[in-house]
């Protein structure tokens, strides 16, 4: 019962909100340089609207304070070795996408991210790989009941991370990915697909302890506004 009404509060919650922003988070001028050039358009924290992010924070803390889980304890010795080389990185990377689909289940190796790793994606930005952890515990629940727990199969038959690119830049420090993230939230009546392409850089450290990520820089090739109404946008009814 309690996870109905968390998962109700947060429904509703994204209902209202998505409501009172969609004027600020869909302005005419935007909207013409999606249709325009959707293929080169970038939205980042820096570029995504007051809006948008203030959606996104609001619910997040809402979230938060309803599920009671704001620490973390250090999970860390849960996970493997740190990578050592930024190849070893790479494939990590690369797996947490293929193997554990973690813009779904944000199932990430969190040994290769440093404690005070910086994450950052077009709606929220905030400092630590604990606060991450805990982050995900909150809304795990959430999208377990919202895709009806289909991010966990292994047919591609669920909501999927699709990775269509990854790149080691090991001149600069960071791999890059392109990725996919594609499903539909089956336990709504209205049966909302998401569909997000984006690219994440994962700027990282090479010391004596391992390769690991001290920034999370996440865009999106949307608009944040119109990919947070996709929420409430019908799909296959």
């Amino acid at each position: 019962m309690k996870l109905i009404s968390i998962t109700s509060f947060f429904i509703i919650s994204c209902i209202c909100f998505s409501s009172a922003f969609y004027p600020k988070m869909l302005s005419p001028r935007r909207m013409t340089l999606l249709t325009s050039q959707k293929r080169e358009y970038i939205d980042s924290y820096e570029t995504s609207s007051a809006s948008s992010r203030g959606f996104v924070s609001s619910l997040t803390g809402i979230v938060n304070f309803v599920m009671k889980n704001n620490k973390s304890d250090d999970i860390s010795d849960e996970y493997p070795a740190a990578p050592r080389s930024p190849q070893e990185l790479m494939k990590t990377i690369e797996q947490d996408y293929t193997v554990n689909n973690y813009l779904w289940t944000g199932d990430i190796c969190i040994t290769a991210f440093e404690p005070d790793c910086k994450f950052t994606d077009p709606t929220i930005s905030f400092k630590g790989r604990q606060q991450y952890v805990s982050n995900v515990k909150n809304l795990v629940p959430i999208v377990d009941f919202l895709t009806n727990k289909r991010v966990y199969t292994n047919d591609n038959s669920g909501p999927s991370s699709n990775l269509l690119d990854i790149i080691l830049n090991d001149k600069e420090g960071y791999v890059e990915t392109r990725w996919n993230m594609f499903g539909e939230l089956d336990a709504l009546p209205w049966k909302p697909v998401i569909d997000v392409i984006g690219r994440t850089k994962f700027w990282y450290n090479q010391t004596e302890e391992g390769c690991r990520v001290y920034f999370y820089d996440e865009k999106w090739e949307i608009e944040a506004g119109a990919a947070l109404m996709q929420i409430i946008t019908p799909g296959r009814i």
